[in-house]
């Protein structure tokens, strides 16, 4: 056995760790020249058995060789299926959305070489001296050292030396008590409810009652804009001076700018529902709203604000797309809700609400982009053009006591070391574009070098600390990246709190193209309660999406095949 060969932990769930991340970070260096081809993908597959080998040997020294075989043989079959397991998530990123202008190489690597430095910190220093000795190797596999498995070597060995820095400040009062609550199940219902029943309905395939349908809504997105328009009114310049959310007062609530604020009224109880990224399952979103009995708990609070607690519907963006009821089906009613009760709906904008013109055209911001695509041929660029008005009013962030919602995350260092003045930042044309893509990391800090690679790009553990702490905040929840649990706590740390929620998905929703890889994902709403004194418990649950897939309560499903599974 080859005496470079890395150490385990004698830990086994510790060692099983370390094997993942070494396969990782084989199998990722057999893309990264484009091709990962058989002769590499036979090196790692020969090296994982030396590796189990080799933890049999030292781990079972004194173990008969018969069984010692037995158990090679098992655990090199366990980790061959965990390499194919790893080929295909990385395979998949490929398919991830990025914005319209950027390669899908340029953000796979980089994701590849953020996974790659994660893996790189859990490691002490000798073995990092094995794992480049490891990933050498690998790069002759084939014969020879391909240019761009060269150019990836060298940029995570210089990462691997940058020196990082956060600021970060001591504040006793933004300090996370929040009670999370294991995911449950709310009593299904089945019941359907009046205020769906005008607006299921698909774009016609008929030219002149599709446009009818589209001027219909488009009645509905400028009474939207207009109550935006009044809420901005209201609100203006409120952000301005006030470096933490402490200094806001008890019981205001605004809209400034691209910002919500909400600091809770003493001694008055609230209760969230919050969904994450919806991709057009609209199922989903009803399911939602009737099992959390938001339109009852609206009109209670209604009738007495002071003896039940106050109701608030928080979307996290990303209403489009993916899914087959995007523009007509979760956006309009997710438009429908704001107008209907607008100091109770909080739409914030996600990366899939980003229309762009060039040349006279519109085109998503993203890519895919199924819904302006498949439209298009169907209705005139002055449609477009207003839902791209429409996306640009939406606010992007909203801090509610101490916890902060955003679609993606948090900007990148050299922009808030640039720019940051005070909570006014928050509205910065730039600070909004970067939250709306940023995913957390493993690591504590990400280096300036890395965050600079993408436009969806990545920050640690210590960066979203660092942020939180200069908003007086303790807790962000967001959407934006697929988790299949739909629900998943990223970090855990009284200071910095991540909550990452994803209510796109089901494997049986038929919301949902056959094909869909969100069809591994279990969709997830959270409900957030603050009581009277300020104690809050957050509540996962996944939303009984089956039942609306029914025609008899949804009539989405009451369409002609013709036109069944246009993607709208």
């Amino acid at each position: 056995m080859d005496d470079a060969m890395l150490t385990f932990s004698p830990d086994p769930d510790k060692a099983e760790q370390e094997m993942h991340a070494i396969i990782f970070y084989l199998t990722t260096f057999g893309y990264i020249d484009g091709d990962f081809d058989a002769t590499e993908k036979s090196f790692v597959r020969t090296y994982i058995r030396k590796l189990v080998q080799h933890r049999a040997d030292t781990a079972m020294a004194d173990a008969e060789p018969s069984f010692r075989v037995e158990i090679v043989n098992k655990f090199t079959a366990h980790f061959l299926e965990v390499f194919e397991g790893i080929d295909l998530r990385i395979q998949e990123l490929f398919a991830e959305p990025i914005q319209k202008d950027e390669e899908p190489s340029a953000f796979v690597h980089t994701k590849l070489k953020v996974r790659c430095f994660e893996i790189f910190q859990s490691f002490d220093r000798a073995g990092q001296e094995q794992l480049m000795a490891t990933i050498d190797e690998l790069l002759m596999a084939d014969g020879q050292a391909h240019p761009a498995e060269l150019k990836f070597r060298a940029e995570l060995a210089a990462l691997l030396s940058t020196e990082v820095d956060v600021e970060l400040v001591d504040d006793e009062d933004a300090v996370s008590h929040v009670l999370v609550e294991a995911p449950r199940k709310l009593p299904t219902t089945g019941e359907n409810h009046p205020f769906f029943v005008p607006a299921e309905f698909h774009y016609s395939a008929d030219r002149k009652k599709i446009l009818e349908q589209a001027a219909r809504d488009r009645v509905l997105i400028d009474r939207v804009l207009a109550l935006l328009a009044q809420q901005r009114l209201l609100g203006k310049g409120k952000l301005t001076g006030k470096s933490n959310v402490a200094e806001i007062a008890d019981g205001e609530s605004f809209l400034d700018g691209h910002t919500y604020v909400v600091r809770p009224v003493p001694k008055r109880a609230y209760e969230l529902t919050i969904l994450g990224d919806l991709h057009g399952c609209y199922s989903v979103l009803k399911a939602t709203l009737i099992q959390s009995r938001f339109f009852e708990k609206v009109a209670a609070f209604r009738a007495a604000p002071d003896s039940v607690p106050e109701p608030k519907l928080v979307l996290l963006g990303d209403y489009i797309d993916r899914g087959l009821f995007s523009l007509n089906g979760v956006l309009r009613t997710v438009l429908q809700l704001f107008a209907t009760a607008p100091e109770h709906v909080i739409a914030l904008r996600g990366n899939h609400e980003y229309y762009v013109e060039y040349n006279g055209n519109i085109y998503g911001g993203v890519k895919p982009a199924e819904s302006i695509n498949t439209l298009r041929p169907h209705l005139p660029l002055d449609v477009f053009r207003h839902y791209a008005h429409l996306f640009e009013q939406l606010p992007n962030s909203l801090l509610f006591d101490r916890f902060f919602f955003v679609h993606g995350g948090i900007p990148r260092d050299r922009l808030i070391k640039e720019r940051w003045r005070d909570l006014s930042t928050l509205n910065d044309p730039e600070v909004r574009f970067q939250m709306m893509w940023s995913d957390p990391s493993k690591v504590d800090v990400v280096p300036a070098d890395l965050q600079d690679k993408s436009a969806r790009f990545p920050f640690g553990k210590l960066q979203l600390r660092a942020f939180l702490q200069r908003m007086g905040c303790h807790t962000l929840v967001r959407g934006h990246e697929k988790v299949n649990a739909g629900f998943e706590r990223t970090y855990d740390d009284e200071h910095a709190q991540l909550f990452t929620l994803f209510s796109a998905g089901g494997k049986d929703n038929n919301d949902l193209p056959s094909d869909s890889s969100y069809r591994t994902v279990t969709p997830m709403a959270i409900t957030l309660s603050l009581d009277p004194d300020g104690n809050a418990t957050m509540t996962p649950w996944a939303p009984d999406y089956q039942s609306y897939n029914d025609p008899r309560r949804n009539a989405f499903f009451q369409v002609p095949p013709e036109i069944a599974h246009r993607r709208d």
